[in-house]
C-alpha cells in the first residue's frame, strides 16, 4: 500500500509527535500529553506543559487590539502562559462568546459573551454550557430596537443604558462554579453588593443578598468548600450559604466583619486537608515591594492567623479563579511557600494602590523571603487603574480527562504516518475529554502503549459504528488525517 509500518515504536512516537505538537493548540496538546509515559516525555520535549500545572490564561493583548480597533471583536484568541515550561500556547475561542472572564473553577472558564450572558466554557475539552440570560437577575431590563433587535440593557427602572455587550464587562464581579456534576454557581455582581446563584436545570438565577452587612461593605470572594459556598466581604464577613433550604438560600455567619485597615484583598481557599483559609494581601510600606500576606484559618470559631508554614508543599493560587492549594511535588516549575496571585478589579482600594510601586500582572510571594515579584516576565502587563483583570489561573479538571468507555471500532481505515500509509485491520477507540484515543493494530498486531494515539476527531479518518451504542449515526467520518500529518 505505499508504505511499511515503522521498525521502532520508540522513534516512531517520537517522530510522530514532533509532527503532530507542531499543529496542535492548547486543548489537543494536553490531551496528547495525558496517553502514557511515553507520550508524556515527547511531549516534554516538545515543550508542551505538565496537564497539572495551573496556568495563566491572559486577554491583555485582546484589550489593547479591540481598544486600538474601537469595535468589538466576535473572535477572540488568548494566551496562555505556564510555569513549567516557557512555551505560549493560543487558546481560541468561539464566536461572540468572549467578551470577558469573571472566574474560573474546576477546569471551567466563567466567560461573558456578547449579549451579556454568563457561559461556562472548558478551554481543554471545548465544551461550553450557557447559563440563565442576564434578564434573569432583577432588575435588569432589555431594550429592543425597531426592527427587534436587542440593542441594550437597563439595570433600574429609570437607570442608565448600556449597549447589550457592554454590561456584562461591569455587571458581574466573579462567578464560581461548584464541583458538583450538577453544578450550582454563585456570582458576586452589581458592584459586588449583590449576591446570587443558579442551579442545574433552573429556569432564573436567585438572589442570596442584595447587600453585605454594612452598606458600604462588598463582596470580594466566594469559594465553594465541602459541599457548601462560602463569601467574604472587604470587611472580613464570612458567611456559609445553605442554598437547598426549603424556605430558600439561609446564610449562616461565620467571622463578624471590622474595619479593614490597609487590607487590599481577601481570598478564601479550599485546602486538601480539609481546612478554609481565608487569605489577605495587605498594604505594607515596610516590606520590600509593599504587600505582605496573612493566612488565617476560619471555622466556627472565628479566624484564627496561622504559621506561615501551614503550606508546607503547597502552593497558592489566588485571583479571579476559584482560589486553589495544590501540592508542589508534582507541578514542574511551582515553587512550595509561595502564593501565586493575579489581581481581581479592585476599585474599592485604587488610593492605596496608588503606593505600591510594584502591582499588576501576574505575581508570586514566597511567604519566607517577602518577595512580591513576577512570576512572567513574557506577560503583557496593562494598567490596572484602565483596564478590568485580563489574567486568570486554570487548571485542568482530571476528572474530565477519565476514559468513559464510549468504544468504537474501525476497519479497513487508512492512516497516514508521516510519509508513509498503513493500512489498519483494526483499531480500538475511546472518548477521552473529548478527543479520540486509537489503538492502533497493523497487520492485527497492536503496537503496545506507544500505538495510544490521542487526537480530536477530525484528525483521524474512520468509518465505523459504536459498539455500546448501536443506534449512533453510522458511518463516522473523521478527515483530513493523511494532509494533516504527512504536510
Amino acid at each position: 500500500m505505499g508504505g511499511s509500518p515503522p521498525t521502532s515504536p520508540r522513534g516512531s512516537i517520537f517522530s510522530l509527535s514532533d509532527k503532530v505538537n507542531k499543529r496542535l493548540e492548547l486543548p489537543q496538546a494536553i490531551a496528547f500529553a495525558s496517553v502514557c509515559k511515553s507520550w508524556r516525555n515527547a511531549a516534554t520535549i516538545a515543550g508542551i506543559p505538565h496537564i497539572c500545572t495551573p496556568r495563566v490564561i491572559s486577554w491583555a493583548n485582546h484589550l489593547e487590539k479591540k481598544e486600538a480597533q474601537g469595535k468589538r471583536s466576535t473572535a477572540v484568541t488568548c494566551n496562555s502562559h505556564h510555569l513549567d515550561v516557557r512555551n505560549e500556547y493560543d487558546i481560541n475561542f468561539p464566536q461572540s462568546c468572549f467578551v470577558a472572564c469573571c472566574g474560573a473553577s474546576h477546569g471551567w472558564l466563567v466567560l461573558v459573551n456578547e449579549l451579556s450572558n454568563l457561559v461556562l466554557y472548558n478551554p481543554f475539552t471545548t465544551n461550553m454550557t450557557p447559563l440563565r440570560p442576564v434578564t434573569d437577575f432583577a432588575g435588569v431590563e432589555a431594550i429592543y430596537g425597531s426592527g427587534g433587535n436587542l440593542k441594550y440593557y437597563r439595570k433600574n427602572k429609570f437607570g442608565k443604558l448600556y449597549d447589550a455587550n457592554c454590561l456584562g464587562i461591569s455587571f458581574y464581579a466573579k462567578a464560581v462554579p461548584s464541583k458538583r456534576r450538577d453544578y450550582v454557581v454563585m456570582v458576586i455582581h452589581r458592584d459586588g453588593s449583590w449576591l446570587s446563584f443558579v442551579k442545574a436545570g433552573e429556569s432564573k438565577w436567585q438572589v442570596a443578598s442584595t447587600h453585605a452587612e454594612r452598606m458600604e461593605d462588598r463582596y470580594l470572594d466566594c469559594a465553594y468548600h465541602d459541599g457548601s459556598f462560602y463569601t467574604v466581604t472587604f470587611y472580613g464577613l464570612v458567611e456559609k450559604w445553605h442554598i437547598d433550604e426549603p424556605s430558600g438560600p439561609r446564610r449562616e455567619k461565620m467571622v463578624s466583619s471590622k474595619p479593614p485597615g490597609s487590607i487590599l484583598t481577601r481570598h478564601m481557599v479550599s485546602t486538601p486537608w480539609g481546612d478554609l483559609l481565608q487569605v489577605c494581601g495587605i498594604l505594607a510600606l515596610d516590606y520590600p515591594d509593599g504587600i505582605r500576606f496573612k493566612i488565617c484559618k476560619v471555622d466556627m470559631d472565628g479566624c484564627k492567623k496561622v504559621s506561615k508554614d501551614i503550606l508546607v508543599d503547597h502552593a497558592l493560587f489566588l485571583g479571579l479563579n476559584h482560589s486553589a492549594c495544590l501540592p508542589t511535588q508534582s507541578l514542574p516549575g511551582v515553587r512550595p511557600n509561595n502564593i501565586y496571585f493575579s489581581p481581581p478589579w479592585m476599585p474599592h482600594v485604587f488610593d492605596l494602590l496608588l503606593l505600591l510601586r510594584n502591582w499588576g500582572g501576574v505575581r508570586k510571594y514566597d511567604l519566607k523571603t517577602r518577595k512580591f515579584e513576577r512570576a512572567f516576565f513574557d506577560i503583557k502587563e496593562l494598567n490596572h487603574f484602565e483596564y478590568p483583570p485580563c489574567y486568570v489561573w486554570i487548571a485542568q479538571n482530571l476528572h474530565n480527562m477519565a476514559l468513559y468507555g464510549d468504544e468504537y471500532v474501525a476497519w479497513g481505515t487508512t492512516f497516514a504516518y508521516a510519509s508513509s500509509v498503513v493500512v489498519l485491520f483494526s483499531a480500538s477507540m475511546y472518548s477521552v475529554a473529548g478527543f479520540v484515543l486509537v489503538e492502533l493494530k497493523v497487520f492485527g498486531k497492536s503496537w503496545k502503549a506507544e500505538n495510544w494515539f490521542l487526537c480530536p476527531p477530525y484528525f483521524v479518518p474512520f468509518v465505523g459504528t459504536s459498539r455500546k451504542h448501536p443506534n449512533s449515526p453510522s458511518p463516522r467520518f473523521f478527515s483530513a488525517a493523511a494532509k494533516t500529518l504527512s504536510g
